[in-house]
């Protein structure tokens, strides 16, 4: 394993649900980035290049699918794997996120298990 610990970017705005992915992912050997809006959110994946994001898809200043378009026009083939959260159930939101590139969906509240499987595929932890 390298000693560069792979890096957790934590998008959302919701203080206690970014508390609780937070405590979830802490159990893996990661570092955790948090961001609070979509601006923050391109900075962070930008400067610290993440291997994962876990980006909530309703945030104040920019939707999370338009946040990671906006990752992928300046990282391209080196953007992180993203998964998008969400606490409401909309009828096109896969579609939208399978259009935009994102092909993992958690739902909140995320299941641990859900978590689990997606930090040993992109993290390989």
């Amino acid at each position: 394993m390298s000693s560069t610990p792979n890096k957790v970017l934590i998008v959302d705005d919701d203080f206690i649900s970014l508390e609780v992915l937070k405590a979830m992912v802490r159990q893996y050997p990661v570092e955790i980035i948090t961001a609070q809006t979509g601006h923050e959110a391109i900075t962070a994946a930008i400067e610290h290049r993440p291997t994962l994001i876990l980006l909530d898809h309703e945030l104040p200043d920019i939707d999370g699918i338009d946040v990671y378009c906006k990752i992928v026009e300046k990282l391209g083939s080196e953007t992180p794997n993203t998964a998008m959260v969400t606490g409401h159930q909309h009828d096109d939101f896969a579609e939208r996120c399978s259009a935009a590139g994102i092909n993992t969906q958690l739902h909140k509240p995320v299941k641990p298990q859900e978590l689990a499987d997606l930090l040993r595929i992109a993290s390989g932890v």
